[in-house]
C-alpha cells in the first residue's frame, strides 16, 4: 500500500495587529487572543498584517506582510542597508520614542524580574550624538571576501562601503581595506576598525585563520604606510600577534585624563556617552580620600584612574592580561600610584579577598552583558556600604540586584544612559546602599 503525504507547507496564519509597544529586542509588540505578537520592523502605533512564523505558548513571532496604517513616529531610515544589515533595528522610529522605550525596557526588568521596587528610576540621559557615535565597529569577511555586517539573525554578509553610526574615520577605511583583502591570500574572519579621540588614530585589527606569511606581512606594512586612512594595523591568529604603523589609540575620560593603548584592548564605542557615564558615576559616588574601593571589570582603567585621583586606594581586579598591563601603564602615565591591579577571574579574585578578610567602604562593577551572578554573597562580605553597578543589559542588571538585595543591599536609584542609538541596548547606572 502506498502512502500519500501532503508535501505542501501549512499556510501561515496571518494576523491584523496594533503595534502598542517596543520589547527589549528588535521587536515592536501587538497582542491577539491575550498572546504577545513580536513583530520585528514595527513600531508603536503601525496597524500591521503580520504572518506568524513561530508560536510559543506565551508568545509569538511574526514578520510584517503589510503596513495597513503606519504609525506617526515612524521615519524614514538614513541608512541605505536597513532591512538588509542586522544592525540598527529601531532606525525606521524617531529618536525621542526610542529614549522613551528604553527607558521603560530598564524600568520593566527591574520591577518585572528583579521583583524590585521603592528605588528613583531617573530620566535617561540622550547619546550627545545619535549618528556617526561609534569608534569601534566589527565587519564580517564572507567566504568570497565580502565586507560587511551579518544580515539579521543569519551568517549572510551584507556588503557595505560607509556606516551611518559609525565614526567617519571608520567609513573612509573600508574601500582601501577591500583592496586589501582582494591580495591577502590568508583567511580572514572578521575585521575590526577602532578610531582613537585624537587624529590620525584609525586601526585595522583582523583576526586571522593562521599566521601570515611574508607576502601578507608585506601587505599589512604598506596598508599602515600608504597615505590613506588607515594608521595602523594588528593581526592575530590565536596566540600569535602582529603589528604594523601605529597600533594605539587615546581615549580622552576627563579633560585632564585620557588613556593610551592598542587598539585590540576593549574600550568603549561611544566616546561622549562613556564620558557622562564617567561623570554620573563620579557624582554618584562622592569618593573621597578616607575611601577604600574595589572595583570589579575593571578593564584597562576606563573608570579606575579618575576615581582614583579621588579616592585613597583602588583595588581594580581585571581578567585580561593586556588591559591590566595598560591600566598599569596609564597610571604611571597620568602620575597615578594608588591603584592595585589584580589580574584574575572576578569570582576568584573575590573569593581570595574574602579569605584575606580585606573590607572595602565602596564597590563598583561593570560586568559584561551576561552580567555578574553568583557573586554577590562574597560582594556583601567585603562589608561595602554602597555598590555602584555599571550595566549594558537591563536583564542580567535586575537579576543581580535581585540578588544583591537578597545579600542586605537596598536598591536607591538607577540613570540610564543611551550609548547605542538606533538599537534597543541601553546602558544603566544602578546604585545600591546598605
Amino acid at each position: 500500500m502506498i502512502t500519500e503525504y501532503n508535501s505542501q507547507p501549512t499556510p501561515k496564519t496571518e494576523l491584523e495587529l496594533d503595534i502598542d509597544r517596543l520589547s527589549y529586542g528588535p521587536y515592536g509588540i501587538g497582542r491577539s487572543d491575550g498572546k504577545a505578537i513580536m513583530v520585528p520592523h514595527s513600531a508603536p502605533g503601525d496597524r500591521v498584517i503580520a504572518r506568524l512564523i513561530e508560536t510559543k505558548e506565551r508568545y509569538a513571532v511574526g514578520e510584517i506582510v503589510t503596513v495597513v496604517t503606519p504609525s506617526a513616529l515612524r521615519q524614514i531610515p538614513a541608512c541605505p542597508y536597513v532591512g538588509d544589515c542586522g544592525g540598527c533595528t529601531w532606525q525606521h522610529i524617531g529618536y525621542p520614542e526610542q529614549l522613551k522605550a528604553k527607558q521603560q525596557s530598564v524600568a520593566d526588568a527591574l520591577r518585572r524580574i528583579g521583583k524590585l521596587d521603592n528605588f528613583d528610576l531617573k530620566p535617561i540621559i540622550a547619546s550627545p550624538s545619535a549618528e556617526h557615535y561609534r569608534r569601534r565597529i566589527r565587519l564580517q569577511v564572507s567566504a568570497v571576501k565580502r565586507l560587511g555586517f551579518f544580515s539579521g539573525g543569519s551568517h549572510h554578509v551584507v556588503e557595505i562601503d560607509n556606516c551611518l553610526i559609525a565614526a567617519e574615520p571608520l567609513s573612509a577605511a573600508i574601500a582601501p581595506l577591500r583592496t586589501w583583502l582582494d591580495k591577502i591570500a590568508a583567511t580572514i574572519d572578521h575585521i575590526e576598525i577602532a578610531s582613537g579621540d585624537e587624529p590620525g588614530q584609525t586601526v585595522v585589527i583582523a583576526a586571522a585563520n593562521d599566521r601570515l606569511n611574508s607576502s601578507d606581512e608585506a601587505l599589512c606594512a604598506k596598508l599602515a604606510s600608504s597615505p590613506n586612512a588607515i594608521d595602523g594595523v594588528i593581526v592575530q591568529a590565536g596566540e600569535w600577534r602582529k603589528t604594523w604603523g601605529q597600533p594605539a589609540i587615546a581615549v580622552q575620560l576627563q579633560d585632564d585624563l585620557a588613556l593610551k593603548l592598542d587598539a585590540d584592548t576593549f574600550t568603549q564605542v561611544n566616546a561622549a556617552a562613556n564620558r557622562l557615564m564617567l561623570r554620573e558615576l563620579m557624582s554618584a559616588a562622592g569618593f573621597a580620600k578616607a575611601d577604600r574601593v574595589l572595583e570589579l571589570y575593571a578593564g584597562a582603567g576606563n573608570f579606575t584612574l579618575a576615581m582614583a585621583k579621588q579616592a585613597g586606594e583602588i583595588t581594580a581586579v581585571e581578567g585580561s592580561r593586556s588591559a591590566v598591563a595598560s591600566g598599569k601603564l596609564n597610571g604611571q602615565r597620568n602620575g597615578i600610584d594608588n591603584i592595585r591591579w589584580n589580574c584574575a577571574p572576578v569570582p576568584r579574585a573575590l573569593a581570595q579577598l574574602k579569605q584575606q578578610r580585606q573590607t572595602f567602604n565602596k564597590i563598583v562593577l561593570d560586568p559584561p552583558r551576561i552580567g555578574a551572578k553568583g557573586i554577590e554573597a562574597d560582594i556583601a562580605a567585603l562589608g561595602a556600604a554602597k555598590i555602584f553597578y555599571i550595566s549594558c543589559n537591563p536583564t542580567t542588571l535586575a537579576r543581580d540586584l535581585a540578588a544583591l538585595s537578597q545579600s542586605g543591599f537596598k536598591l536607591q536609584s538607577v540613570q540610564p544612559i543611551d550609548f547605542f542609538p538606533h538599537t534597543f541596548h541601553v546602558e544603566t547606572l544602578a546604585v545600591m546602599t546598605r
